[in-house]
């Protein structure tokens, strides 16, 4: 695009994207640089456990009225395990929920990214959540994903709690160090503050994650492990995400139950896809 200005400068001349010129300059850059380097790539990319291995799940980037197939998110898992996955009730019920998580905590946090009326160090602490969170991601997109991993999982919890905390009432830095790092009492906090009664049960599952002290030592999990430590992450996230922008593709998918009638498609409307 820089070329293509500087090129209209130069002669004095307008350039639009379909003529030959340009498709001359862009196919020039194609040529010369890495492969994929010119992709556009995904809004936010996720994990999904399946057949004993991990799935890329990948959100779009969306304008306007859009419609979504959660199934084909899933670019790279074979059509054959795509069919074994959506035409069992339970497992595709449980993949369909955990898409609209991926989905509604791809675009809030897009939206948020945007927010300039964010209580700063709230805004600091959820961008951070969201770096751990990605990293997460590309640690388990590994062929032989590190257990090392849960890790990454665990801090993206730990700081997404207090983001709410701090986006919520308030939180100042020293506070947040008053918290350290104990899981459980940060998420008491997180009630506390939310009053979403319905997560206490959530408490337990914390005990997913290794110590902080573990961060020192030789860590072995299985697969199974990684992903349960990851999707808590995530939810946890996409809760924080949905009550800051008001998205909720589950709600609309609970309505609906279209998952369990052989569909895995949702609409969504302009006020949805960019706010």
């Amino acid at each position: 695009m820089e070329a293509l200005r500087r090129y209209s400068i130069e002669f004095k001349t307008s350039v639009i994207l379909s003529s030959s010129i340009a498709a001359e300059i862009f196919d020039y850059f194609e040529s010369h640089s890495k492969p994929g380097a010119h992709h556009i790539g995904s809004l936010y990319e996720s994990i999904y456990f399946f057949d004993a291995d991990f799935w890329t799940v990948s959100i779009p980037i969306s304008f306007g009225t859009v419609l979504l197939d959660a199934v084909e998110s899933l670019q790279d898992m074979p059509e054959t395990l795509k069919q074994d996955l959506i035409l069992t009730p339970k497992t595709a019920w449980d993949f369909i929920l955990f898409w609209a998580d991926c989905l509604d905590y791809g675009m809030g946090i897009s939206d948020l990214s945007k927010c300039n009326n964010l209580d700063p160090y709230g805004y600091q602490l959820l961008m951070a959540a969201d770096q751990e969170l990605r990293s997460a991601v590309s640690q388990l997109k590994e062929n032989r994903p590190d257990s090392r991993v849960l890790l990454t999982c665990r801090m993206a919890t730990e700081i997404f709690l207090k983001a709410y905390i701090a986006l919520k009432i308030g939180l100042t830095e020293k506070e947040a160090k008053d918290l350290n790092h104990d899981l459980k009492k940060t998420f008491d906090r997180f009630l506390a503050t939310s009053g979403y009664s319905e997560l206490a049960n959530l408490r337990d599952k914390l005990d997913i994650f290794p110590a902080i002290h573990d961060r020192y030592s030789e860590l072995s999990y299985p697969l199974a492990s990684l992903w349960n430590g990851f999707a808590l992450a995530q939810s946890i996230g996409a809760v924080i995400v949905r009550e800051m922008t008001g998205r909720n593709t589950t709600a609309q998918i609970l309505s609906s139950n279209n998952s369990m009638h052989g569909t895995s498609f949702i609409k969504l409307v302009p006020s949805d896809v960019s706010r």
